[in-house]
């Protein structure tokens, strides 16, 4: 079976860039090898932290065995897993290369069209940059990367249609829950305490203010979803599942 990772990064303003989720299949037998332990938090900021319901550190999803071909054989039970970086300190060191790839080197006039880079060393990697607007970011906005790395050339050009699609779908996502919470925001910002309309200067005063706060935010509270990498990890199970057929 061919190794892939489905990553998703971000240039943090105090970082650089930096993993915040990656999801990859295992077997059961070698679960534990890619669990993360509860004592190996970063010492991250809110951008960079992957932030999970109940202060777990792993994802885990079993992944059902769709084997009609009539082997007699059982495969080994395999288990999707999302941490916060890969366990395995040669793929940790192999994905952030490539993540430093994606958002310092590699770039494209267009965003919405996805890159493929890589070598036979640290992997092979198609990745799609993607922004969102944060009034309290640089410039106003923060840089993502989602990426599909895979030690397989071949197979990672092969799915590449329908590798798009999911990367489209999984931003759409994250994009229209931070354009929704944002709106949700920009019309209660309007209105008074009790209810009254704000007048312009007191308006205007606000949001220099909140543009001069540069402050690190998880996307969690960017999207105003608590289990907003639950859902990633979910998506990124069902990519993972297709290509792997």
């Amino acid at each position: 079976m061919t190794n892939y990772i489905v990553c998703l990064a971000h240039f943090c303003e105090l970082h650089g860039p930096t993993v915040i989720i990656c999801t990859q299949i295992t077997t059961k037998k070698f679960l534990k090898e890619n669990l993360l332990s509860s004592n190996s938090r970063l010492a991250n900021c809110l951008s960079c932290q992957l932030i999970l319901p109940n202060s777990s550190v792993n994802l885990t999803t079993p992944i059902e065995n769709n084997n009609n071909d009539g082997k007699k054989e059982e495969e080994e039970p395999k288990v999707s897993v999302s941490t916060h970086y890969p366990a395995s300190s040669k793929r940790y060191s192999a994905l952030t290369k490539l993540v430093m790839k994606s958002l310092s080197v590699e770039t494209t006039s267009e965003l919405s069209k996805p890159m493929f880079y890589g070598d036979a060393i640290n992997g092979y990697c198609i990745n799609q940059i993607f922004k969102i607007e944060d009034i309290n970011a640089r410039g106003g906005e923060r840089k993502y990367s989602l990426m599909i790395v895979s030690d397989d050339e071949f197979e990672l050009l092969n799915n590449w249609d329908i590798l798009q699609m999911y990367l489209n779908e999984i931003i759409e996502l994250i994009q229209k829950k931070v354009i929704d919470w944002n709106q949700r925001n920009e019309v209660s910002s309007k209105f008074n305490a009790d209810g009254s309309v704000k007048n312009g200067n007191v308006l205007d005063n606000e949001r220099f203010l909140r543009r001069s706060l540069n402050k690190p935010r998880s996307l969690t509270e960017l999207t105003n979803d608590d289990e907003i990498f639950v859902k990633l990890h979910l998506l990124a199970t069902e990519l993972l599942k297709d290509i792997n057929k």
